[in-house]
């Protein structure tokens, strides 16, 4: 079989909320030269009826026992067999024209490897929270890179190839996989967000508890102190590292009134 022009790369743990919005999302695209690669990661609920429940060949559902969102999304990227893969949350959309103006400006620009677009952001009810615009050009996704992550993961488009050339995500990471690997893509390639909308990401209460926010607040410092080790950065960027690892000392319901304040 000829390889697809796009795999995208879903992982899903207990998702029977929102999996099929989510799948059929990708399946009705315009650009339908496309497989779903969707990891089921250990769910007890009706996730793995409803992904059976799908009549299209471009799905590939794969089952394994709970391990994390890293290596079911390793899991994925190893049966990818497109030039280009995209990814999205179980629990996230994406707006029928995103993969086919991802993929028009990726064939436009062969330089860029890494490119994302924004997004918009819903509760559970459907209604409009925000619109996230992440920088658009490679130097200004460079210099916010080391201080925060400026990609939506569900809406990010790469060329396999690179990712598989810089290892994929790193198991290591419980959180933050994105943010790291976005760091080591950086190395061998240029970035672009498209300024478009092209994803709708859902907020969900209380999926953020303490314990994974501290996980994550640890993963970005360490995946940051790495990249200036490894010389991307120059030295001084470490006060970068050393941010979120001060503010792991901040009380989580005090973090998030100082991320409300900061974002308006």
């Amino acid at each position: 079989m000829a390889a697809p022009a796009v795999s995208v790369l879903v992982g899903v743990h207990n998702g029977a909320p929102w999996v099929s919005r989510a799948v059929e999302s990708v399946l009705g695209q315009t650009l339908a030269d496309l497989d779903l690669i969707v990891v089921d990661d250990g769910s007890t609920d009706a996730t793995p009826t409803l992904l059976a429940a799908v009549r299209d060949s471009r799905l590939i559902v794969e089952r394994q026992s709970r391990t994390g969102l890293t290596r079911a999304l390793n899991r994925a990227l190893a049966r990818a067999r497109a030039p280009l893969i995209a990814r999205l949350d179980a629990d996230d959309v994406a707006l029928p024209a995103r993969l086919e103006r991802q993929r028009a400006f990726l064939e436009g620009h062969p330089d860029v490897g890494l490119l994302g677009t924004a997004a918009r952001v819903v509760d559970e009810a459907d209604r409009e929270l925000a619109v996230i615009r992440p920088p658009e050009a490679d130097p200004a996704i460079r210099r916010a890179l080391i201080r925060r992550n400026p990609f939506v993961h569900s809406s990010v488009m790469a060329r396999r190839a690179l990712v598989e050339q810089v290892g994929g995500y790193d198991a290591s990471f419980p959180v933050a996989q994105d943010y790291d690997l976005w760091l080591r893509l950086s190395a061998v390639t240029r970035m672009a967000n498209l300024p478009e909308p092209l994803v709708i990401r859902r907020l969900i209460p209380g999926r953020v508890t303490a314990e994974r926010d501290s996980a994550r607040l640890r993963s970005e410092a360490r995946a940051r102190w790495r990249a200036v080790r490894r010389g991307q950065f120059p030295p001084w960027c470490v006060v970068f590292a050393l941010r979120p690892a001060l503010a792991l000392a901040v009380p989580l319901p005090l973090r998030r009134a100082l991320r409300r304040a900061l974002a308006r």
